[in-house]
């Protein structure tokens, strides 16, 4: 019996309802990431059935899934007993291409997991040259080294990578730099400035120095508010100051001098903690990035 796959390629083998206690995960598992989005096929798979049967291969003590994962997970979910497989003979090499070809067709990779199954692939297992899986997946040569380079990358990146906050695709431009500290400030600068892949290149090109000073340049729209009630409350003590010094030999009621010196002291006290609130915020959100 052959089954069809999503790739449009062909397997033979036969179909048959395995008990899912006699189920196994694959020990070179492609999906490492715990976002696994198990509730829309869970809800597909409860309302409509499994319509595409996991792909399973006969291990010692049962069988070990080839593709399939989610699929498996949303049956184990919704308390199936027994799961629709198709069961055929494949080696390791064979497997592990199977399950990659159909993760990366049913688009279910995350560019971590992705990046992690080629590197397994071409390095870790050594089944195969670039070129070798280049064809295998219908992927450039090129896209595949450059996927594989995000491992090289520090952990703050990659993190960066993982909640979407940084693009593979701009990631990759920083695997070139090789210093862990200029790519986690640079991932840092892009994710905070919203960056584009041209901006980020023309930086790396003129190998510029982004100072704290000139971001904050950059930032002083943000902060306009803040300045202008600083300058405004400057104007209005620097005021106050020479009303004081015109009536000091006045004789004027001691009262009165005491309290314009409070609203002196106060202004003042107050336009410190504009320019400590200004400051933190600089801190916060401006960095140094230094590529020379």
């Amino acid at each position: 019996m052959y089954h069809e796959l999503s790739n449009g390629s062909r397997l033979s083998g036969i179909i048959e309802n395995v008990s899912i206690s006699d189920i196994m995960i694959p020990f070179n598992n492609l999906r490492i990431s715990n976002k696994l989005n198990l509730e829309k096929i869970t809800q597909s798979i409860r309302q409509h059935g499994l319509i595409h049967p996991l792909t399973v291969r006969p291990k010692d003590k049962g069988f070990e899934i080839v593709a399939g994962y989610r699929r498996y997970l949303a049956c184990k979910k919704l308390r199936w007993k027994k799961i629709p497989c198709h069961i055929v003979c494949l080696d390791e090499t064979q497997a592990f291409e199977l399950a990659l070809v159909e993760n990366i067709r049913r688009k279910s990779f995350t560019p971590l997991e992705e990046a992690t199954a080629f590197k397994a692939y071409v390095s870790d297992h050594g089944w195969g040259s670039v070129a070798k899986l280049s064809r295998k997946i219908g992927r450039s040569p090129s896209t595949i080294v450059r996927r594989i380079g995000l491992l090289e990358l520090p952990d703050e990146v990659l993190e960066r990578i993982s909640v979407s906050a940084l693009s593979p695709s701009t990631a990759e431009e920083l695997i070139p730099l090789k210093d862990p500290e200029k790519q986690s400030e640079l991932a840092k600068l892009v994710a905070r400035r919203h960056l584009t892949v041209k901006k980020l290149r023309n930086i790396m090109k003129d190998d510029v120095q982004i100072s704290k000073e000139s971001l904050e340049i950059e930032d002083r729209s943000k902060t306009q508010a803040i300045d202008k009630s600083i300058s405004v409350l400057k104007m209005a003590m620097s005021r106050i100051i020479s009303i004081i010094e015109e009536d000091a030999g006045k004789n004027n009621d001691f009262t009165i001098h005491e309290l314009l010196l409070d609203q002196k002291n106060q202004i003042h006290n107050q336009i410190g903690l504009l320019m400590n609130a200004r400051k933190k915020y600089f801190k916060k959100y401006c960095g140094t990035v230094r590529l020379s």
